[in-house]
This record gives structure tokens, sequence and C-alpha cells, in this order.
């Protein structure tokens, strides 16, 4: 008799999906797991949470109160919102001929946010589209800012000193409310540092800085000051066995991504300077080159030094507080990489070129970060914590009182400074404020246009700047007879005749920056600047005489009538 047993044969063939529904989580589960990080998250993380929350609250209060009426509008802000609406509604790049003064990045993302809030049908001009979209970035950048000084372990007391500098001093709300395309480069530039600061030195979170980083670049070119920083930023964090490929990686998505504005450029066949065409080269070119300096700002007649008085009008105190921090900043670790930003940025206004009235809306962030951190390292290096055993020598007491002196004495000194520069800057702060609340610097401009709007003809031409521009084409002016000075003579989408185009204009409507920018004489006769550069425009208003003037001297709006008055319709149809 056998004792072998006959075993039934074993179905080696698995049922895949059967095991592949074991093991995937069902929609329960994920939820479940979500719902668990998330409360672990809150429990952790429940007093950066609320403080981000309130700082949050403050500065969307501060900046959104009154932010349609201080400050005026003016024509740069409304350049970058005739190119968002010529978006949608002319599929155009810009409303005259692009020609690559900034990559067009920019003005794609406010056209965006137009059309998906429907913003020129809610808010009462269009400027004011652009400065709604602006209090977004402003919201988004103090997030960012917020979680940048946590994540490089500044102290919840420094975090909050860097978010206040960044969003609550006068300078910062006056310029972050204009619609201008540093302000857009702002979060994109945030978080290319939050995500090269990564603890987790992941290859995720660098091609995330990388990409965050070609977007702020093809938002606006200058964020290419800021790669230095950035990449001393990502090298500090990043880890050494890895780090070669991480660098390599970098670079490569950072000018894989950037390459699109030059391509754009070639497949136009304005890549380089030709004849009959705009390109990317002159731009450049001029840009770098050729466009007029604003002299030095250590010159007290030179346009340069005017534009930094007014930054140190606003708020010199904490101006002054961030430029003796730079020193210090460049000498810690922790803070190197934002002093180096900062740094590259001062260092700019030295060389005698152009100086943009807001170029210094990309310093305020790292400025406040470099501040913040080195009042953080010095408070934190202030703290004792050896202690000395019972029968420790003599020599070793009197060191260690020497050095317990040392600490208390920085962490007097650093209490002492934050505590001066608060009283020092809340008068100032307060006035600053308040006078952005409260003063309708746009009364002027709203007034002008409704001048216009209700006084001139849809047939008259209008030689007006772009923060009238989108306005005026709205309410029932044709584009053709609505003309930004600044294009007369120099694109071909104006339609005036070659001879004596000046006879065709019957208004101009200027404000007060338009007059500064056009050095006219103080007798309001256009200067010598004005007739080399605008010929047109400063032969009709040689030729032309105030009719209306509206707004306080600072920010006043005159309308001229040019005289003679223009030829016929049909005259004009003969030429």
């Amino acid at each position: 008799m056998s004792l072998r047993t006959e075993l039934p044969p074993l179905d080696l063939e698995l049922d895949l999906e059967a095991l592949e529904r074991a093991v995937r989580p069902t929609p329960a589960e994920r939820l479940q797991r979500l719902r668990e990080r998330l409360v672990d998250r809150l429990r952790r993380d429940w007093l950066d949470l609320t403080l981000l929350s309130t700082l949050f609250v403050v500065a969307a209060v501060v900046h959104a109160r009154g932010m349609y009426l201080s400050p005026a509008r003016f024509d740069d802000e409304g350049t970058y919102t005739a190119y968002a609406w010529s978006v949608p509604n002319l599929h155009r790049l810009a409303h005259y001929t692009y020609w690559y003064a900034h990559p067009p990045l920019g003005q794609l993302q406010m056209a965006f946010y137009n059309v998906v809030t429907d913003a020129f049908e809610r808010l009462p001009y269009a400027v004011a589209t652009g400065r709604e979209f602006m209090l977004v970035c402003k919201l988004i950048s103090v997030v960012l800012l917020f979680r940048l000084a946590r994540r490089l372990q500044f102290g919840r007391a420094t975090t909050t000193l860097a978010v206040i500098m960044f969003s609550l001093s006068p300078l910062a709300v006056y310029f972050q409310r204009t619609a201008l395309l540093d302000n857009l480069v702002t979060p994109w530039l945030l978080a290319a540092f939050f995500f090269a600061a990564s603890p987790r030195r992941s290859i995720q979170a660098a091609a995330a800085s990388a990409t965050c980083f070609a977007i702020a670049v093809l938002t606006k070119e200058t964020a290419l000051l800021f790669m230095p920083a950035l990449l001393l930023l990502f090298w500090q964090r990043t880890d050494q066995r890895n780090r070669k490929f991480t660098v390599t990686m970098y670079m490569m998505v950072v000018s894989l991504l950037g390459l699109m504005y030059p391509l754009y450029a070639q497949i136009k066949n304005e890549l380089w300077a030709g004849p009959g065409h705009v390109s990317l080269q002159w731009a450049i070119q001029w840009q770098l080159f050729d466009r007029v300096g604003s002299g030095s700002i250590f010159d007290p007649a030179s346009t340069a030094h005017k534009v930094v008085t007014t930054w140190l009008g606003l708020d010199h105190w904490s101006c002054l507080a961030c430029l003796v921090a730079i020193v210090p900043g460049l000498l810690l670790r922790r803070t190197r990489a934002f002093a180096v930003a900062f740094a590259i940025q001062v260092s700019s206004l030295l060389r005698n070129g152009y100086l943009p009235y807001p170029f210094i809306i990309a310093m305020i962030p790292f400025a406040a970060l470099t501040f913040a951190g080195v009042i953080d390292i010095l408070w934190k290096w202030s703290r004792v914590s050896e202690r000395l055993p019972r029968h420790a020598w003599p020599v070793d007491r009197l060191r260690a009182v020497a050095s317990i002196t040392l600490h208390i004495g920085t962490r007097l000194l650093v209490a002492g400074t934050v505590v001066a520069l608060s009283l020092v800057v809340s008068g100032p702060w307060r006035y600053g404020l308040e006078d952005l609340w409260t003063s309708n610097r746009d009364a002027g401009k709203a007034a002008a246009l409704s001048w216009l709007k209700s006084n001139v003809d849809h047939e008259d031409t209008l030689v007006v700047d772009d923060a009238f521009w989108v306005d005026l084409v709205r309410s029932g002016h044709p584009r053709k007879k609505v003309i930004w000075f600044t294009k007369l003579d120099v694109d071909k989408d104006v339609a005036l005749p070659a001879s004596q185009p000046w006879r065709t204009i019957d208004f101009i409507a200027l404000d007060r920056q338009d007059a500064l920018s056009l050095h006219l004489n103080d007798d309001l006769t256009p200067s010598r600047d004005t007739k080399n550069q605008f010929p047109t425009l400063a032969k009709a208003i040689e030729n032309g005489r105030i009719v209306a003037s509206f707004g306080a001297p600072e920010d006043r709006a005159t309308i001229w009538r040019v005289s003679p008055p223009a030829p016929p319709i049909a005259a004009r149809e003969k030429r």
C-alpha cells in the first residue's frame, strides 16, 4: 500500500486585477488618509497657519483699500493693460506693433485673468483690471515669502517682520498696487527661491524652481539679474552626491523654456535686425545700450536722483535699515543668497544707465528677507546654552562671564534696533498709508477721461497716453482715431498723412508724468528733446491751446485743442 497521496494540480495563474484591487486603496481609503494627513499638519503647524492667515488678511485689507484711487493711473500701467486687452479682443500681443520691449508672458497672464474674471465689465476703468490682478499677485507673494522664511528656519517673529516690511510699508503698498510687470515677476521669483530651498533636495523641487524662474524671465527679462543669487541658494541646498546632475538639469530647464522667446521671434523672422521690421536684437540693444540714461543718483539735477528721492520720501528709514543689513547678510550663510539678490539690485543703481521708476519693486522682498534674516541669526546667536561644571577653573568662569555678557549685549542691541526702527517708522508709515487710503490721486485722470467721452466726437483724432487708450476704444472711439503718443512717427500702425501729420490731430491729453517724460518747458512749450523724439507731438502742442485741466498739480491731467482745427473728413479722405 503506497503512502503517497494524490494532490490536485496547483493553479499558478494569478488574477492580477484582483491583486491590484486588493493593494490599491479605495477612494474612501484615500480620502481618509488625506484627512489624517491634513489633521496631522494642522496640529503640527496650527500656530504658523494662524499667523499666516492673520498677515494675509491684514495685507489684503491694507492693499485693497483705495487701490483704484491712489496712486493715479499712469502710462505704463495703461500700456500693459492695453496689451492684455488686445490678446482676447484683437488676437494680437499688442494694440500696436509688438516690438519685443518685454517678453509676452506677462500680458498673457493679465489677459487670462481678465477673461476668466470678466474684469473689464466689472471695474471702474481699464487699468483697474490690472490693479486687481496685482492684489492677487501680492497675496500669493505674502504666502510664498512667509513659507520661504520658515523653510530657512527663520523664527516666527522675524518671519512676521519680513512679511510686514514687504507688504505694509507705504513704499511697498504704493508700488505693489500699480499694474506693472515687476509685480507679476515677484511671486514667480519667490516661488523659484522657495523650491530651491526645499529641504528634500529632490529633482522635482529643482525642476519646479527652474520652471518658476523661467516663467519669471519670460514675464520680464530683468528677472535674469536674480540668477546668481538663485543659483547660490540652489548650490547651498543641493546634495553633493547629485549636485552636478541637478545643476545641469536646472540650467537645461531654464535654457529650454527661455529659448521659447527667441524662437518665437525667429518664426516671425524678427530675431535679427533688418529693414522694414522690428526685431528682438534691436530691442535688446536699445534696452541695454541705446536707451537714454537717467544720470547719476548722486547728481541732484538727474532723473535718477529724483526717482531715488521719491522712493526715500515714501519710506527712508526702512530703506536705510535694509542697506545696512547687506554687509552682515553677505557674511552669514543663511541670508547670503538674499543679500546677493539685494546687492545686485542696489549696485545697478550706480551704473548711470536708465533707471525705471518701479525698479524698487523687485528689491523689496529680498531687502525684507535680508534684514529679517540678519536679525533672526543675531538673536538666535545670543542664546546661552552652555553650562560650566561646578568646580570649573577661574579662567573658564571668566571666559564664560565674558561670553554671557557678549551674548546679552548682542540680544539687547538686536531688540533695541528693532524697537527703535518700529518707533521711528510708525509715524511715517501711518501717515503714508492714510494718504494711500483716503486721497483720490486719480481724480484728475477720471475727470479728464469723462470730459473726453462727453466733448470729443468719435471722428476726432485723439493723442493720449495709454492709461486712456482702452477706455476710449471701449467707449466707441475707433482704434485708428485714438493714438498712443509714443507711437507717433515710429509705428506703421499709426495712420496719419506723411505731410504735416500734426494737422490731423484734434485733441491731446497728457498728465503731469507725461509732461515730465516729454520734458516740456515751464511755459508748456516743447523742449528740444521733445522736438527730436516726438516731432509730430511737439508740432501739435506748439499749435494747440489748453481747453481743460483737471486734478491737483502733482497729478494734473491737461487737454489740448490743436489749432487750427483739423480739416474736414472729406479733405482727409482726399489726402
